[in-house]
C-alpha cells in the first residue's frame, strides 16, 4: 500500500483517536479520509490529516463542541485568524468563568456555608402574584423535559404562525409556559403541559393539542437567570417553597415554568425563567 494511504486502523493507531471517534468525526465532515480507492472505493486517510486529528483531540480536551472545531478548522484552511481568535477568547472566558466557579465551590465546602449561596446572584426573592386566567394552546405529554419542552412547543408556535392561522389574526399574548404534573423529578418520563397564550379563533388539526382556559393561580414567584438544566433551578424551587411555608401558604397544583426570553435567540447564561408555585392559604 502508498505510504500515502492509511487505513482507519492505522490512523487510529497513530492519533490514539478510536475508530468510533474517526467515524463520528467523518459524518460531521471535520475529519473526512482525503483518499478513494476508485476500484475498491475503500476510503484512507493521509499523512497530513494527523495534524488535523491532533487539533481536534486538542480542542476537545479543552471543551469545544464539535460545530465550533469544524469552524475553526475551516477558519484556519481560509485563512481567517480573526474567527479563529474570537472562538478562542470566548473559550477562554467560558474556562476563566468555570475556574472562579470552583474556587467559589471550594470555599463553601471547607468553610461549611449553606451551598445554595453559589447560585442566589442569579434567582431573585419570591414575591406573592396573581395570575389572571390564560386562554391558550397546550399540548401534554410525557417524555424527558428537553424533548417535551422543545419538542412540542415548536409544534404549537408551527400551529399558531400557520397561513390558516395567521389568515384568521391569531396572535401570541405571552410567554411560553410549561405545567409540570409529577410528585418528583423523573428523567426520562416526565408528565408535562406546554402551553402558548394565545389570542383569536385558532384552528387546530393536531388531535394531540386542544384550546383551553388555565385558570386564575395565587402564585409564589421567582425568577431565576441561567441554563434550564442547571443547579440554580433548584435554589429557586428551594426558595419559592421556603417562603410559602414561611408564609404560611400551602402548594396548589402543578408547578408553572414561564420562559421570559427565547432560548434561540438569547446565549444560556442570560435565560431567564419565572418559577411559579400555585399556592392556596
Amino acid at each position: 500500500m502508498p505510504s500515502d494511504r492509511i487505513t482507519i486502523g492505522r490512523f487510529s493507531s497513530l492519533t490514539h483517536l478510536s475508530q468510533k471517534a474517526l467515524r463520528y468525526y467523518d459524518r460531521k465532515g471535520i475529519l473526512v479520509p482525503e483518499i478513494r480507492d476508485r476500484f475498491t472505493g475503500y476510503r484512507y486517510y493521509t499523512v497530513p490529516q494527523i495534524e488535523n486529528a491532533l487539533k481536534i483531540k486538542t480542542l476537545c480536551s479543552l471543551g469545544f463542541g464539535l460545530a465550533e472545531i469544524g469552524t475553526i478548522l475551516g477558519s484556519l484552511s481560509a485563512g481567517d485568524q480573526v474567527s479563529v481568535r474570537s472562538l478562542i477568547e470566548k473559550r477562554k472566558k467560558e474556562a476563566e468563568s468555570e475556574i472562579a466557579r470552583m474556587e467559589k465551590v471550594m470555599s463553601l465546602l471547607l468553610e461549611n456555608r449553606d451551598f445554595s449561596e453559589l447560585f442566589s446572584m442569579n434567582v431573585s426573592e419570591p414575591v406573592i402574584k396573581e395570575i389572571p386566567a390564560l386562554r391558550v394552546i397546550s399540548g401534554r405529554r410525557k417524555g424527558t423535559y428537553e424533548e417535551v419542552c422543545g419538542e412540542v412547543s415548536s409544534a404549537l408556535m408551527a400551529t399558531i404562525f400557520s397561513p390558516e392561522n395567521q389568515k384568521n389574526g391569531v396572535t401570541v399574548t405571552g410567554p411560553c409556559l410549561s405545567l409540570c404534573y409529577d410528585s418528583e423529578y423523573k428523567e426520562t418520563d416526565a408528565d408535562i403541559e406546554m402551553a402558548i397564550p394565545i389570542h383569536g379563533q385558532i384552528a387546530v388539526p393536531d388531535s394531540r393539542f386542544t384550546v383551553r382556559t388555565l385558570p386564575a393561580v395565587k402564585v409564589v414567584s421567582v425568577v431565576y437567570r441561567g441554563p434550564y438544566e442547571h443547579e440554580g433551578f433548584s435554589v429557586a424551587f428551594e426558595n419559592a417553597f421556603r417562603f410559602a411555608a414561611k408564609m404560611g401558604l400551602e402548594p396548589n397544583g402543578p408547578d408553572r415554568q414561564v420562559y421570559l426570553n427565547n432560548p434561540d435567540e438569547t446565549p444560556a447564561e442570560e435565560l431567564l425563567t419565572e418559577v411559579q408555585i400555585p399556592v392556596s392559604g
